[in-house]
């Protein structure tokens, strides 16, 4: 068996820690244990507390990746709720170091993202907002932190970058509120859960109805049609037949309207600025219209209520 000290010096070396490079499980009573009491100290404010069992984690547990990130969490805690800059510089330290650690890392919620993403938070609860906006657009990889750039710019002489930052994270709520609202109707397999999605489809309605500019028309008009058309799928389900018809109507009127003069751009949409944006894709259709009557079909248990009404206002329009 190699000696203690020849132990440490490879855990150090490879940066885990020593129970990790041994293969030894510690007993409940040690790390586990501590992080149990942290987390309880950082949740009811006990920070003297805390800041004994943080010391004896990082004294003990090095090189461990639970110890380093989770004390990073107590300091940034305790920083923030104390206003102590002391605390958060240390929680900057732990997180930078918990980044080297993160191959020990078993738990899928926590990332480089996030991690770097609470590193940034400190830096500007500093007021270290050039520093912490220069890390973000570093590691901005698909946008992830256009939003938090855009709102810590705002904060500065920087407008015109913030709102172009701010933008794009804009249209990037709207996508996830129609992800969101497909999401919550394939899961709403009872009557109530049914309502509560049509609710959220209302709701979500009214916000992408006031992001394009009045009389004009963009992608998000194109995912209205489709969106109405869900809701007229509802109300058929739950036995509301003249509620089903308002809402096919208005998709009807709404896809015609897109189809009239489609416009794929963002141009329309409140707030654009900067430069250009790529033209928006969807899976809905080749048209709003033939998006619409897809969707109808594909739903045999409400196509016979639905599709008349369509071909009828159809047979109207020819």
């Amino acid at each position: 068996m190699p000696e203690l000290s020849a132990l440490v010096e490879l855990a150090s070396l490879f940066g885990t820690s020593v129970d990790a490079l041994i293969g030894y499980e510690v007993p409940d009573n040690a790390l586990p244990a501590l992080l149990r009491r942290l987390r309880a100290c950082r949740d009811a404010h006990q920070f003297d507390e805390g800041d004994e069992i943080a010391g004896r984690l990082l004294r003990c547990y090095p090189n461990s990746f639970e110890a380093v990130y989770h004390t990073a969490g107590f300091y940034y805690c305790q920083g923030l709720t104390q206003a102590e800059k002391e605390e958060m510089r240390r929680s900057i330290e732990l997180y930078e170091r918990s980044l080297a650690l993160l191959s020990q890392n078993t738990d899928p919620e926590i990332g480089e993202i996030s991690i770097r993403e609470s590193i940034v938070n400190a830096r500007i609860s500093l007021g270290e907002d050039e520093e912490g906006v220069r890390e973000l657009k570093r590691h901005n990889d698909n946008g992830i932190y256009d939003s938090l750039i855009g709102t810590t710019l705002a904060y500065t002489d920087q407008k015109d970058e913030a709102r172009r930052y701010l933008f794009r994270s804009y249209l990037r709520l709207a996508a996830d509120l129609v992800h969101l609202a497909f999401g919550y109707v394939n899961t709403a397999e009872t009557p109530d859960a049914q309502k509560k999605a049509l609710e959220l489809l209302d709701r979500i309605l009214y916000f992408l109805d006031g992001m394009t500019e009045p009389g004009r028309v963009s992608f998000v008009t194109k995912v209205e049609a489709s969106l109405l058309t869900v809701c007229a799928h509802l109300c058929v389900g739950l036995g509301q037949n003249e509620r089903a018809e308002t809402y096919l109507r208005r998709a009807w009127e709404t896809a015609e309207r897109f189809d009239a003069a489609p416009d794929y751009g963002v141009t329309a949409i409140h707030f654009c600025c900067g430069d250009p944006l790529p033209a928006a894709f969807d899976d809905i259709g080749e048209t709003a219209v033939r998006g619409v009557e897809r969707f109808i079909k594909e739903n045999e248990e409400t196509a016979p209520v639905l599709w008349p009404l369509w071909e009828g206002w159809s047979h109207e329009k020819a």
